[in-house]
């Protein structure tokens, strides 16, 4: 039986362990002899062992047999319009698709029904997404290729140059040209967008005064960081002057080009700069390195804000890296996975939080929970894998989906500082429940994450 979806597109789903798409199509691994469905949370296995299967009997005619911890052969479930639209997306061709009303076209769509579609799955409109396609696939080929900048342009579906300058700009904050050069300099520079509200980030990065990764001079306009990259942990500083960011790595080796690209991407991250912003939105900053806001997350879980920073510190003192100037990497998921739980409540966790990151450490340190591929999908997608690991409920998937994966329009159920704040800010007799939370925040759609952020620093008071 034909497949009805490119190889790659269900490699990605499969590593997402992405329920929307069980049934849709079994996951066969020659190494082990099983097949699996698609959200299966055992060890994924690597691309070149994975062949795909329309069904159980095609599998089991292929000589394997059945996951005794997905059982696949006993899956009833009906795929959803979500895993049916994504299945026609992944035939698209974004270089191929000159506009909004052609993606319409090619997905069987009216552009209403396409931007309302855009909204609920990925948070975006259709020429925001189109936009963030296009300028990922030229970033990667302007570092992988020796094609000019014009070639590259017209190749992943821009009409102008002039066009590609500026969403490029918009998408990198920095031009093609100086991003294919990146590293041969003394470090990056990134142009910030018109009216850029600097204190809100300087706030958000200075919220744990004492942290161990990160330290903020407003008055100076430097932060430092301590940052691990492919090639080993790093000393950061940002220095933002006259609307622009320059970026200098501190520590005594050179980057290679993967070190380089994770500097720029952590920038972003750190900055708030992952979405583009017009004047008046605050940006969200994120978390800048993705397993250490599974930290953050953990550690937050069911406290307040300043017990979180207290158990995160120590946890980065205990099994991060030192760096230059004092300041420490955050712990890497193979260092957590090593430890035992005990380990782990030394540092103020909870039997069960201790446990829970040791899961998760071990799930991203073997490639079991790929938080980059969950920022790439769905909003839907991302909460469902969440959820699906014992130990992750509504607060922590929100959270996640909001300071990690960075989609702007998430809203994290029960949280405790977003109610109090919100309470204070309406004069409201009473603390808000979730349903009334959901309900004041409605007008901020569809930039929910930027209200919950303004309503996090009004409660902002670590000791």
């Amino acid at each position: 039986m034909t497949l009805p979806y490119a190889r790659d597109f269900m490699l990605g789903r499969m590593f997402a362990a992405d329920a929307a798409f069980d049934g849709l199509f079994y996951t066969g691994v020659t190494s082990t002899g099983i097949y699996c469905l698609p959200s299966c949370r055992a060890r994924k296995p690597r691309a070149e062992h994975v062949r795909f299967h329309a069904t159980p009997g095609e599998a089991r005619a292929a000589g394997l047999r059945a996951c005794r911890r997905c059982h696949p052969d006993a899956y009833r479930g009906v795929p959803g319009p979500e895993a049916a639209l994504l299945a026609a997306l992944s035939g698209v061709c974004v270089p191929d698709v000159p506009g909004v009303r052609a993606l319409a076209d090619a997905l069987h769509l009216g552009e209403s029904a396409l931007h309302a579609k855009w909204r609920e799955l990925f948070q975006v409109t259709p020429g925001e997404w189109l936009a963030r396609e296009r300028v990922r696939l030229a970033a990667r080929t302007l570092r992988d290729s020796g094609c000019s900048v014009a070639e590259v342009a017209f190749a992943v579906g821009f009409g102008s140059l002039s066009a590609f300058g500026a969403q490029f700009r918009r998408g990198m904050y920095l031009t093609p040209q100086a991003w294919r050069h990146a590293g041969r300099g003394a470090g990056l520079t990134l142009t910030l967008p018109a009216a850029f509200p600097l204190e809100v980030v300087w706030c958000d990065l200075g919220r744990d005064p004492n942290s161990v990764t990160q330290r903020v001079d407003a008055r100076g306009g430097r932060v430092a960081f301590a940052w691990t990259f492919p090639g080993g942990p790093q000393r950061v500083t940002l220095h933002v002057t006259a609307g622009q960011v320059e970026v200098h790595p501190d520590g005594p080796g050179s980057l290679t080009p993967a070190d380089w690209e994770a500097l720029h991407a952590l920038t972003v991250r750190a900055l708030g700069l992952h979405t583009p912003l017009t004047p008046g939105d605050w940006p969200v900053p994120l978390v800048p390195q993705a397993f250490d806001g599974l930290i953050w997350a953990v550690a937050g879980q069911q406290v307040t804000f300043a017990q979180a920073c207290r158990v995160r510190r120590t946890l980065t003192l205990r099994f991060g890296t030192p760096v230059a100037g004092d300041l420490t990497a955050p712990p890497t998921p193979a260092r957590l996975a090593a430890l035992d739980d005990a380990d782990l409540r030394a540092c103020g966790l909870t039997d069960a939080r201790a446990a829970l990151l040791r899961r998760l450490a071990g799930r991203v340190a073997r490639g079991e929970l790929n938080l980059d591929a969950l920022a790439r999908g769905t909003v839907g997608a991302a909460r469902r894998t969440l959820l699906a690991v014992p130990g992750i409920g509504p607060w922590t998937a929100d959270y996640l989906r909001l300071r990690v994966l960075g989609f702007p329009d998430v809203v994290p159920e029960g949280d405790a500082a977003l109610a109090a704040s919100l309470r204070r800010t309406h004069a409201l007799p009473a603390r808000p429940t979730p349903a009334q939370v959901e309900a004041l925040l409605r007008p901020h759609a569809p930039r929910r994450s930027q209200a919950v952020l303004r309503a996090w620093h009004a409660a902002l008071d670590p000791t």
